[in-house]
């Protein structure tokens, strides 16, 4: 089965990635990795909610919010931290475990 990407390469007349500048090949890598699509990590997810907790706390302290606004600002801090809390469930997990088990030894 030829890809998307082969198939457009043969469309342009190249045979082989090799062919291909690099420039093109920066390109092609980029199209590569957005059409299988980019795996992201625990880190990555904990990164982006910890930004946007921070946007969250931020936005709660400008004056004049109504009382909608304040109960809104307040769910999505809540909810961000509990999201941030089972991102770190398996590591503080394993921290009790091997807690446990060190003390048996």
């Amino acid at each position: 089965m030829i890809n998307i990407l082969e198939k457009y390469l043969n469309k342009i007349g190249v045979k082989s990635y090799a062919e291909l500048t690099s420039e093109e090949k920066e390109t092609y890598k980029i199209w590569e990795e957005s059409i299988s699509g980019r795996k992201l990590t625990d880190n990555e997810v904990k990164t982006f909610l910890e930004q946007e907790l921070d946007i969250a706390i931020n936005k709660m302290t400008e004056t004049n919010l109504s009382q909608e606004d304040m109960i809104f600002r307040k769910m999505e801090v809540k909810f961000i931290r509990k999201v941030l809390g089972f991102l770190d469930g398996p590591r503080r997990e394993k921290e009790l475990v091997e807690k446990q088990i060190a003390s048996q030894l």
